[in-house]
């Protein structure tokens, strides 16, 4: 079955990453690796992290969809700006042109 039937719309029908890798019968590693999948063909999957947080698609109230996925773009914004601001030292160090790297992390 495909990652899109397990996923329900709206933060509040969120699912948690365990709960989602056990009903497609995956490991936590196997979960990511299909949701990147289902990513890179152009599906939106959201993320919430917290206590009832959880994968979901985006809720099928248009107002309601826009914040969710403007709340989602902005926690990974953040993510990707402290992730590279980690490595730009040791890619200064390395010789590496931190500003030339593609998504599949080698230089351009």
């Amino acid at each position: 079955m495909r990652i899109l039937d397990f996923l329900g719309h709206g933060r509040e029908n969120a699912t948690r990453a365990d709960v989602l890798a056990a009903q497609l019968e995956t490991t936590p590693r196997g979960l990511r690796r299909q949701i990147m999948q289902a990513r890179e063909q152009g599906e939106t999957i959201l993320y919430s992290p917290g206590g009832h947080g959880g994968y979901f698609l985006p809720s099928d109230d248009p107002e309601t969809a826009q914040q969710e996925m403007s709340a989602f773009y902005h926690v990974q914004a953040a993510r990707c700006k402290h992730g590279l601001a980690a490595i730009a030292p040791v890619a200064r160090k390395l010789g590496i042109p931190i500003g030339q790297m593609n998504f599949e992390n080698e230089e351009s």
